[in-house]
């Protein structure tokens, strides 16, 4: 189609995207409601239902260890069988404090906004690249509530502080960066004076309501905290799994922010995890400010909190986006951050099982989130096991193999299941597995600081996607692979020993032996999946790009015009659909029209390929852009682009996926 197509030169993006998605031309969106699992809102109204369940599910768990106890162990291979028997009792103590935790997870009720309360926001900063940083401000200037916000630069950089003054925020500073974060946030204590503090980490965006929605819980004088779930914008993350709709997303926090925190909301446990959350000051000032003896100084605090009688509170709806580790490396620093400070804790006076003026639902909560970093223990038992068995003939149960599984598959299909139900849809067993095991030997390192006590640096989640990122991946699944290795060596070994015995004679028990091999291959395939998702994952940008729908027009330097969709969007450059194949200068002027009006920039052609049915791909690089469009740019894009790419939360509505909505539009076009 040339650009004096019959429709007119600038009509055909407008038509198709008012009319074929939920998306106007404007790029605002008309989202369409999403509709939740019956069986999660049944659970959400009927909290004793989900509690049945559990102690149905928990009482034959219960039945089937008894019985292994008393009626399967193998003599000849006590240690053996008890070990494994170990592992599984272990599953039986995590289910009972996973189902305790979220049996109920049904919102606190919140009062009203409070107006004329004294907000401050506190964004921490070390070495966060000043794009990012840039977002986060221009964010913090969006909340709606009146506030103050301060940039708190622990790296000392002369172009943060005009970051600051642009954007007419607080800058502070301070000589050293004793206590890395922790005490960053407690050196602005007494340099500012709100009764409500907003913690954001650099590298979170808040919306413009973010205040709006959390200041009624503090009505309650006695509540200490407010805690958010952390979401996130990059959805091409190490933690993500993001199938061919966007909203389809799910990342590997999403039980615990979801699920697990709103159900610690019962008992008064849900607690700090830094960023996004309001904090009252005089309760952190009550508890000494945040704590500087670990490098999980949010848990941490929040037991000191518990301890003195305050009230935490989870507020579940996303109000933030942040950016989730791009890399397997970036993943692993904060695992082991997390992990490792948890076991300072375990350490110390203030471990919670032991800690002074916690109740007991309380201590029973925070086990169960530090309990999580020992699961790596129960993985390497259930890994090494079929092995063993295919290698050396030693069983670890004395039983034929029709009774073991006649009494095994009811225990594991009523776990796997109870487990999916209590999850409310966050719970996915495999893909659950699958991240364990690449977290197994982070926290198997982290577990050494509990008999190994040594002093411990606080490392800051790498943000950005370096050239050696490919590198830095294939280093961190060293242990996996190796793991793997011997797994596949063990399949081998036990194949070759049913057929010939070339190690042990596995007739007498072929059945058992058929099960194992069976176990084993699901452990390699558990090992595989995130080795080859890991390894198949491409860096090749530098920063997110926001899938988009918004009408463009590219201008040449001859003046001739170009109408367009662009489907995906960041403040350095975009993608745009074009109908057919036209030629253009290589630098031109795209102006992108926005919800609050046009925005032009400046840009060169990167790369342009044409795709099926005369389709045509432009790949633009942006190379001038003015202060105010840039701000405006990045105000949509971490603002209106973050929220509208994804579901926001339970129940929430959702725009339809801008990639295939511009393919429709532009192939009916050209039909």
């Amino acid at each position: 189609m040339s650009e004096r197509s019959p429709r007119g030169p600038n009509n055909w993006p407008h038509e198709f995207l008012a009319t074929a998605t939920p998306h106007g031309a404007n790029g605002a969106a008309a989202p369409v409601e999403m509709n939740a699992s019956r069986i999660k809102g049944i659970l959400h109204r009927h909290p004793p239902l989900a509690a049945g369940l559990a102690v149905a599910c928990g009482s034959y768990f219960l039945y089937y260890l008894i019985w292994r106890l008393s009626s399967t162990l193998n003599s000849d291979a006590a240690g053996f069988s008890l070990v494994v028997w170990g592992a599984e009792a272990y599953g039986l103590l995590t289910f009972v404090l996973f189902a305790f935790m979220v049996w109920d997870v049904s919102r606190k009720p919140i009062s009203a906004l409070q107006q004329g309360l004294k907000v401050d926001i506190y964004v921490p900063t070390y070495n966060e690249d000043i794009t990012l940083l840039e977002a986060t401000l221009t964010g913090c200037n969006q909340v709606r509530y009146p506030h103050t916000t301060y940039l708190l630069d622990d790296g000392q950089r002369p172009e943060v502080e005009r970051l600051a003054l642009r954007l007419g925020c607080r800058y502070l500073t301070r000589p050293d960066n004793q206590h890395a974060k922790a005490g960053n946030l407690n050196a602005a204590l007494p340099r500012t004076d709100g009764d409500f503090i907003a913690i954001l980490d650099a590298d979170t965006i808040p919306q413009p309501d973010f205040i709006d929605s959390t200041l009624g819980y503090f009505v309650d004088q006695r509540v200490a905290l407010v805690q958010l779930p952390q979401e996130f914008f990059n959805l091409d993350s190490a933690q993500h799994l993001t199938g061919r709709d966007a909203t389809d997303s799910w990342h590997e926090q999403e039980l615990f922010y979801r699920v697990i925190q709103p159900g610690k909301n019962r008992w008064n446990s849900a607690f700090w995890c830094g960023s996004p959350s309001v904090v009252r000051r005089s309760a952190l000032v009550a508890v000494g400010g945040v704590a500087t003896e670990t490098v999980t100084e949010d848990i941490h605090t929040s037991i000191r909190l518990h301890g003195q009688g305050w009230k935490t509170v989870y507020h579940d709806e996303v109000l933030a986006f942040g950016q989730a580790p791009q890399t397997l490396h970036a993943f692993a620093v904060q695992r082991l951050r997390w992990a490792q400070g948890s076991m300072q804790l375990l350490r110390s006076r203030e471990n919670p099982l032991i800690a002074p003026g916690l109740t007991i639902a309380q201590r029973l909560n925070y086990l169960a989130s530090m309990l999580t970093y020992f699961d790596s223990y129960q993985k390497l038992v259930l890994l090494a096991t079929p092995s063993l068995i295919l290698v050396t003939g030693v069983l670890p149960i004395a039983v034929n193999g029709i009774d073991f599984f006649t009494h095994w598959l009811p225990y594991y299909l009523l776990v796997w299941g109870t487990n999916t139900l209590l999850g409310r849809r966050y719970y996915r067993h495999v893909t659950v597995e699958q991240f364990n095991l690449l977290k197994m030997f982070l926290f198997l390192r982290a577990s050494l600081t509990l008999v190994w006590p040594r002093s411990l640096t606080f490392r800051v989640t790498p943000k950005s996607v370096g050239r050696s990122a490919l590198a830095e991946e294939r280093t961190e699944l060293v242990p996996h692979m190796v793991v793997l290795a011997g797994v596949g060596a063990g399949l081998l070994v036990g194949l070759l020993n049913l057929a010939w015995g070339i190690s042990t004679d596995h007739l007498a028990s072929a059945d058992i032996v058929l099960v194992t091999l069976l176990w084993s291959m699901f452990n390699a395939a558990m090992l595989v999946l995130p080795i080859v998702r890991i390894l198949r994952r491409a860096h090749n940008r530098m920063n997110y790009r926001f899938p988009v729908q918004l009408t463009a027009r590219m201008t040449d330097q001859r003046g001739k015009i170009v109408w367009a969709v662009a489907t995906d969007l960041s403040r350095f450059g975009a993608r745009l659909t074009t109908p057919d194949q036209l030629q253009l200068d290589s630098s031109l002027s795209l102006t992108l029209e926005l919800p609050d009006g046009p925005l032009a920039v400046e840009a060169e052609v990167a790369h342009k390929q044409k795709l099926a049915d005369g389709l045509v791909e432009w790949g633009l690089r942006f190379t001038h852009i003015d202060l105010a469009a840039q701000q405006r740019l990045t105000a949509f894009l971490f603002i209106t682009a973050c929220r509208e790419q994804r579901v926001q939360g339970r129940d929430q509505l959702v725009p339809r996926r801008p990639e295939a909505a511009a393919d429709v539009e532009l192939r009916a076009l050209t039909s």
